[in-house]
């Protein structure tokens, strides 16, 4: 019975292991594993391919960076691409030469291969299709593919984008790409208006006043022709609208509009009123309006993917800052004074007092960013999950974000929160709530992405960079051995495969059948681990499971030749495995005990030296031979004793090796037969 448990246990994870590698990509409850690279492995920079980036640190004030912020420097690197996710990575300083310190760092990151842009320009009004053909016959980029998200926004998956380029000087060479790509898209796709304009009340005069209004001819009581609406937008200099007067509809205006911009701050950072906003103010001067909508607009526009997530990883310093933003007066200041401010709404004023930089304030608070204990990627509880960043503050901190949370909820303002001067989020507190207490805190925006949570995460966490990082190299490079190559040596590897088990079950027979069913499985969950955990697999990584195969079918061989010997010394055949596998497993326990003792060595120097190409030879060795163990002596031993007791364990020349029994049969010793 218990035989039979053990194999259900090994017959259950394997097929679990041939689940895990058959399914590309595994994402459960947040939980994501594989790819789009063969079964969803992680493969390393020599099998893959990625990126190749070169930083050169930039001095601040007039002082060179010493050895030790350089020092500094790869480790914060080398610590935020492995929390990123990205094993094996190559983290190295160039340019010392004798006497001089380094002033540049080479990044190689493998698999961060590609870059994306998301955007959304609501209500549907751009497809995917659409927005895919743009790119291909407008912006001549070929290789882009657009998918439509769940949340309705559009993603463009594209090789690379090229970055800004500037000088020693900070003087734009090049521009970046994707901002040309934006204008282009504002310009082409159109933006589509209504208006409706209403009659306004006439207010008749107060008692005892003389003056009178006339209903029927005042100016107030017409509306807006035509003509009127097209001067509006002249006087905004949008004389390019095309109007229409909707018939059906008095006082019902259709305009399509191309490249609406609705930023609220110009280049340098300064507060601008958004054209929408200058439009909208504009035909109000000319009557009432009872409604407006606005459809097609680019309401987000993010630049994020593999490459560019990891070079907003390594070349920021994650400067936390928290800000008091004191929002615009939801009362005039005073009775004589047209209120809200440049003829918006009520409804437009409740949120541009706390959103548009020309009517709120700001100041520092005294949150420090160095009382940040831990921040980790989260998800949001109830309603739609989303992405957020928690925070968590040590004693000092958790006061002092109460403190100031308690203003924002009384007052009714926001708590700005700023990373590397970029503002992030600039949430407000409900009063009923008051202040946060518990020193844990979470950021969320409605730009955030699962890949974006994670990295400002981890730059948090890893600290500042002591020296700001210039990019000035950047370049894909290919697998070392090459596509054709690689295909080629799996295919060799295969072949190879095949060729051992058909020597192993020619020359061993039943025991030699077994073995290739436990190196089966042993390959199939060694892949199944390397995927789950994940093993980055490099080339010297594959070194490593071609010796820890190598391990697993000596062990067999080990158990077969004990087994044989059992045998010829009279034991049954049910007595002989059971003895065979106990006098081998000596020498498979000390033969990988030690094997496992110099991985562990390895991993040691690997980390101590940073060298990450020796930690995933160590790691994957390791893994390998722990597994071969469990296969070679649980697995094929329970397979073996089940065969055993089966109509093959009456034949015991099936047990026997060939040569052996060739020699005996030579020698005049009767062949081995029957079950003793």
């Amino acid at each position: 019975m218990n035989r039979f448990r053990g194999l259900v246990l090994v017959a259950i994870l394997v097929v679990l292991s041939v689940v895990a590698l058959a399914i590309s990509e595994i994402n459960i409850f947040g939980f994501s594993r594989g790819g789009d690279s063969a079964l969803g492995l992680t493969l390393g920079l020599d099998l893959e391919g990625g990126t190749h980036l070169v930083y050169r640190a930039v001095p601040e004030d007039g002082r060179q960076p010493t050895q030790e912020d350089m020092e500094g420097v790869r480790n914060i690197i080398d610590r935020r691409v492995n929390e990123f996710g990205v094993s094996e990575a190559s983290v190295q300083l160039l340019g010392g030469s004798a006497g001089t310190v380094p002033d540049r760092v080479l990044v190689q990151i493998p698999g961060q291969t590609g870059a994306a842009i998301t955007l959304n320009f609501g209500a549907d009004t751009v497809s995917a299709r659409t927005l895919e053909a743009f790119f291909h016959d407008n912006l001549d980029r070929p290789d882009a593919k657009v998918k439509q998200n769940e949340n309705r926004s559009l993603t463009v998956q594209l090789d690379k984008i090229r970055a800004e380029v500037v000088d020693r000087n900070g003087n734009v060479i090049t521009p970046s790409e994707a901002d040309a790509w934006r204008e282009a898209i504002i310009d082409w796709f159109p933006v589509a208006l209504q208006v409706g304009y209403i009659l306004p009340d006439i207010i008749p005069p107060a008692e005892g006043d003389d003056t009178a209004v006339d209903p029927v001819t005042a100016e107030v009581g017409t509306l807006p022709t035509l003509e009127d609406v097209q001067a509006a937008f002249a006087s905004v200099g949008r004389s390019d609208a095309d109007i229409d007067q909707v018939e059906a509809v008095d006082g019902l205006f259709s305009i399509l509009l191309k490249g609406i911009d609705t930023r609220t701050t110009d280049d340098e950072g300064n507060p601008i009123l958004g054209e929408d906003l200058r439009i909208l103010n504009a035909l109000r001067e000319i009557g009432t309006v009872q409604f407006t909508s606005r459809q097609g607009a680019l309401t987000q526009w993010i630049i994020g993917g593999g490459i560019q997530e990891a070079k907003n990883l390594i070349g920021k310093t994650a400067q936390l800052e928290f800000r008091y933003r004191e929002c615009g007066d939801l009362l005039p200041p005073s009775s004589d004074i047209p209120w809200p401010p440049d003829g918006l709404s009520v409804d437009e004023w409740a949120s541009a007092r706390c959103t548009n930089p020309a009517y709120f304030t700001e100041s520092a608070t005294e949150i420090d960013a160095a009382d940040l204990d831990d921040a980790f990627p989260d998800i949001s509880g109830g309603g739609i999950p989303r992405p957020v960043v928690t925070l968590v503050f040590n004693d000092d901190g958790a006061d002092a974000f109460f403190d100031v949370t308690d203003r924002v909820a009384r007052q009714g303002d926001r708590l700005a929160i700023y990373l590397d001067g970029e503002e992030l989020v600039a949430p407000g507190v409900d009063q009923a709530v008051g202040g946060i207490s518990g020193g844990r805190a979470i950021i969320e925006g409605g730009s955030f992405t699962a890949e974006g949570v994670r990295t400002i995460a981890i730059q948090l966490r890893s600290g500042a960079l002591p020296v700001a990082l210039d990019l000035i190299q950047e370049r894909n490079v290919d697998a070392v051995l090459g596509k054709e190559s690689l295909e080629r040596s799996l295919v060799a590897g295969g072949v190879g495969l095949v060729l051992l088990l058909m020597f192993m079950i020619a020359y061993y027979k039943i025991p030699g059948l077994v073995a290739s069913i436990a190196l089966i499985a042993y390959m199939v969950m060694l892949l199944a681990i390397f995927k789950m955990i994940p093993v980055t697999l490099t080339l010297s990584g594959a070194a490593a499971v071609i010796l820890s195969l190598g391990f697993a079918v000596d062990a067999n061989i080990l158990i077969a030749e004990r087994t044989k010997e059992e045998l010829r010394s009279g034991r049954s055949l049910l007595a002989a495995i059971s003895a065979g596998f106990d006098r081998a497993w000596p020498s498979i326990r000390d033969g990988n005990v030690s094997t496992i003792i110099v991985a562990l060595v390895l991993f040691w120097f690997g980390d101590r030296f940073s060298t990450s190409v020796m930690q995933g030879f160590a790691l994957t060795l390791a893994i390998g031979v722990l597994l071969s163990m469990f296969t070679a002596f649980f697995a094929s031993r329970l397979l073996l004793r089940l065969v055993a007791t089966s109509r093959l364990g009456n034949n015991l020349n099936l047990f026997v090796p060939v040569r052996d029994r060739g020699h005996q049969d030579q020698q005049g010793e009767p062949a081995v037969g029957g079950n003793a």
